[in-house]
């Protein structure tokens, strides 16, 4: 073979390599912007519904049946491929530009028209539609977020189910970074210093939350008291026992959209509560971010704690 023959197919070979490179990256790129693989290995996961769920491509078309797994869809940086969302999703404010599925009583036909490849719910929230979707074969992953610990957990399951684990650990550090950071900046104060707090969740009929609840505890890990911890859960609560109490903070996140300082003066007996005289009412905290269990969740721990003590975070 002569020496122009050779280089000839020097070139040819280059320029196969260089397509096979070129489309190799294309198809990279079009999986989801170069981070990730287009396709993985099959995953099985138990989901707090206690089913085994098995993804076997990287989901491309998700659907979301709260506002707290949209806003952890988007924060592992899936937005784009969230398909459908409940009329409840504003967070981040993209979501609120995703078709719609229905509020908390999803829509069945709706979500199969959009052709999800998975949905993303909460078994206690979702229990009929999930049961629904599961008999029409639609994959669906159930995450149960009830503590700071459940979030960290939702955030994995999902994170795994649609190949972001990556993303999702850094979710995870930086959410538990925050909340060090609180740790360290109440952990001066003895228990018998923090501001005793009555949490107000409805104010006609009186409602708080007790232990065993999500606010409960992002108001311990803020460095309150909750004055209701002798009850569980949330339950009513009477006008006379808060006055009985006197706390010194009144936390009303549920109170954003009324005037709950105008209602308070109303209720006989409030004036004299500690909280009241000294004007520590707290109803200026976005109650989404307080309510729901997901990635802001260490935000909204901080949140509180600035307001409980803000000459700390200053």
């Amino acid at each position: 073979m002569g020496k122009r023959s050779v280089k000839v197919l020097i070139l040819i070979f280059a320029a196969v390599a260089f397509v096979a490179l070129l489309l190799a990256g294309c198809r990279q790129k079009q999986g989801d912007g170069g981070s990730r693989p287009v396709s993985a290995a099959a995953v099985t996961i138990r989901d707090d519904s206690g089913v085994e769920l098995t993804v076997k491509n990287i989901p491309r078309r998700i659907v979301s049946l709260t506002p707290s797994n949209t806003e952890i869809l988007f924060a592992l940086g899936l937005g784009d491929r969230v398909v459908g969302v409940t009329t409840y999703c504003d967070y981040p404010p993209e979501a609120k530009n995703k078709p719609k599925i229905g509020d908390l009583q999803a829509n069945v036909e709706k979500i199969v028209s959009l052709k999800p490849d998975l949905v993303v719910a909460k078994w206690t929230m979702n229990r009929d539609a999930v049961a629904s979707l599961r008999k029409l074969n639609v994959p669906v992953l159930c995450v149960e977020p009830e503590s700071i610990e459940g979030v960290y957990r939702a955030i994995r399951l999902i994170a795994k189910a649609t190949a972001t684990s990556e993303a999702g650990e850094k979710i995870v550090a930086g959410m538990k970074a925050q909340l060090e950071e609180v740790k360290q900046k109440v952990a001066a104060i003895p228990p018998a210093k923090r501001p005793r707090v009555f949490i107000e969740v409805g104010d006609d009929p009186l409602y708080t939350a007790g232990s065993q609840t999500f606010i409960d505890e992002l108001l311990n890990l803020a460095g309150g008291v909750n004055i209701a911890a002798d009850i569980k859960g949330y339950q009513m609560y009477s006008i006379e026992r808060v006055v009985e109490k006197n706390p010194d903070v009144i936390l009303a996140p549920d109170s954003y959209y009324i005037d709950v300082e105008k209602i308070i003066q109303k209720r006989p007996g409030w004036s004299s509560i500690k909280a009241v005289r000294d004007g520590r009412i707290i109803n200026n905290l976005d109650p989404n971010m307080i309510n729901r269990p997901g990635p802001r969740s260490a935000q909204a721990v901080k949140a509180i704690a600035r307001a409980l003590y803000p000459e700390l975070f200053k």
